[in-house]
């Protein structure tokens, strides 16, 4: 699939706020947080926290963090005793994971690369771990490189923030956003959300995050556990309620068969309905 010029702009953006970004993190590890990621509950009311528990057993598994970051997820990931890689776009973000990673002996390989285009070999990881990543994404590209990167029977765990109401997308609008946004990034629509999906098997499935959480948060400037227990308890007693999520998580399984291609796939759940709408 040949470079588009949305694609290319795409990574500039990043890359731009990702040094500014940069400016403002550090490379301490917070082992309190690495804690949470090591052995977290099925039933946990935090995403990210339920991603870390659809890896399962990953000891001696091959892990790509795509996106990677500063590194946050990928001490976990190499205590939990996976042979780790991480990616980023950005040269700012990888010397800062770098930094973690010596600060505590973690033996994970880095490299700066695009998602669209890793450099990695086919078929060459277990598992995709992938946090956030693919809303500032052109989806059609980056699934099919994943797709191709990842072992058939392997799998993708992924946690994204999704807007699949149009009522709630139009309140939305009406706040501020937070600080250094990107304009390419967007919560995935309902139709993204079926592009990326489509062709795998969807295991796991929970979504997070009703509305007032973010809002309680905005307000208070902190994590609300509570405000996050109620809404897991409303999603999980509720299931028309998941319309209204702001996060999903799920883990995608590559099938042994061949992929269908995503323009093919895109075209397709265009035509078809929506389960969930307004």
């Amino acid at each position: 699939m040949p470079t588009s010029s949305v694609a290319v702009a795409r990574d500039l953006a990043e890359i731009r706020r990702s040094a500014e970004q940069a400016r403002h993190l550090d490379a301490i590890v917070d082992r309190e947080q690495v804690q949470r990621y090591l052995n977290p509950p099925a039933k946990t009311p935090y995403g990210l926290e339920y991603a870390f528990y659809l890896l399962g057993d990953i000891r001696g598994l091959r892990v790509l963090d795509l996106g990677c970051g500063i590194g946050e997820s990928l001490v976990p990931l190499a205590e939990r005793g996976a042979n780790v890689t991480g990616i980023d776009i950005s040269p700012d973000l990888i010397r800062l994971a770098r930094q973690r990673m010596d600060s505590v002996g973690a033996k994970v390989m880095l490299t700066v690369g695009s998602a669209y285009e890793t450099g990695l070999a086919d078929e060459s990881f277990d598992i995709i771990f992938c946090k956030a990543v693919i809303h500032h994404l052109e989806i059609q590209r980056v699934r099919a490189e994943m797709l191709r990167i990842l072992r058939k029977g392997g799998c993708i765990v992924l946690t994204e923030p999704v807007r699949f109401s149009g009522t709630y997308a139009r309140v939305r609008k009406a706040f501020r956003p937070h600080a250094n946004i990107s304009e390419y990034e967007h919560p995935l629509t309902r139709q993204e959300f079926d592009c990326m999906t489509a062709g795998l098997g969807v295991e796991g499935l929970r979504f997070f995050r009703l509305p007032f959480v973010p809002l309680v948060e905005r307000w208070t400037r902190q994590t609300s556990h509570s405000a996050r227990t109620i809404s897991a308890w409303i999603i999980d007693a509720l299931p028309p309620s998941r319309h209204f999520a702001t996060s999903a998580v799920m883990r995608l399984r590559k099938r042994q068969i061949a992929e269908e291609p995503a323009d093919r796939l895109l075209t397709r759940t265009i035509r078809q309905p929506s389960l969930l709408r307004d």
